[in-house]
């Protein structure tokens, strides 16, 4: 049998993603189903499920990818010199959020699933403590290099502040998903005016 190349099961798995947005998008996380998905990929069951055995891996594979795009973004940050400072950095890491088809809707939608279902919280839990490490990583080098902190108190600040910018990260997508168009220009603002404290 020929060996499918890895640029075939890229093209596979984002098909299977694209019809799994669409499907949650028009039905909600809950209502739609792997047959809903399977339908709308216009694959076989067998070819859906040979990629992902639920819509909740589906889900999970959609967040980690826009995720991982926005924090490749913080990682590059935290290599310039000088570094930049939150106050510019974290409001332009919330901006990329909501242009994704995963951010705000699909995101909440997911949180909600996950405070019954195990494996979900345990997911939820695992990206949450992903970006906080990447946040935190991203502050420890800030602090060290603008607060001439030594790399010990940096990184014990910054693990102190990540759960809380991390929070903040999280309010803006419920803020998004919920309120009026104005929101984004002026949570924004209120989150640079919080972070230039730091």
């Amino acid at each position: 049998m020929p060996k499918v190349s890895e640029e075939h099961r890229e093209a596979m798995r984002r098909r299977i993603l694209d019809a799994a947005l669409a499907c949650v998008g028009r039905k909600g996380f809950a209502a739609a189903s792997m047959a809903d998905i399977v339908a709308e990929a216009g694959l076989s069951a067998g070819a859906v499920y040979l990629y992902y055995k639920g819509k909740e891996q589906l889900t999970v594979d959609v967040g980690r990818r826009v995720l991982e795009e926005r924090l490749a973004a913080l990682e590059v940050l935290g290599e310039s010199r000088p570094v930049p400072p939150p106050h510019e950095v974290i409001p332009e890491l919330m901006v990329g959020l909501p242009k994704s088809e995963f951010f705000p809707g699909l995101a909440l939608q997911v949180w909600g699933e996950a405070v019954h279902n195990g494996e979900l919280a345990g997911v939820a839990r695992a990206i949450i403590g992903e970006v906080a490490e990447h946040i935190a990583g991203y502050l420890a080098i800030w602090l060290a290099t603008s607060r001439d902190m030594d790399d010990d108190a940096a990184a014990a600040e910054a693990a102190r502040l990540a759960p809380a910018v991390v929070g903040l990260v999280q309010g803006y997508i419920v803020q998004v998903a919920f309120a009026r168009e104005d929101i984004v220009e002026r949570y924004l603002d209120g989150a640079r005016v919080l972070l230039e404290r730091l």
